[in-house]
C-alpha cells in the first residue's frame, strides 16, 4: 500500500462533495497503488474491514464519510 500525498488528500477533499464515488475511487486506487476504473473494482480490492457491513458497497453516505476520514487522518487504508 502507498501513503497518499498531500496533493491527493487535497484533491479528495475538493471533489468529494460533488462526486463522492469517483473521488473515493481515485483516492483508494492511489492508496492501493492500482487503478480502480469502477466502484466495483475498488470494492473488490478493499480490505474486508471496509466492506463487511455492506454499507460502503451500497454507497451509503455515512460509510463513505468514514472512509474519507480514514484516508485523511492516516493517508492510507
Amino acid at each position: 500500500m502507498h501513503t497518499l500525498t498531500k496533493k491527493e488528500i487535497e484533491a479528495l477533499l475538493e471533489t468529494y462533495d460533488l462526486d463522492p464515488v469517483n473521488s473515493l475511487r481515485i483516492a483508494v486506487g492511489s492508496a492501493l497503488g492500482v487503478e480502480c476504473p469502477t466502484w466495483d473494482s475498488m470494492m473488490a480490492l478493499l480490505p474486508g474491514q471496509y466492506t463487511a457491513s455492506g454499507s460502503l458497497p451500497q454507497q451509503e453516505t455515512a460509510a463513505m464519510d468514514e472512509l474519507v476520514k480514514q484516508l485523511v487522518e492516516h493517508r492510507s487504508l
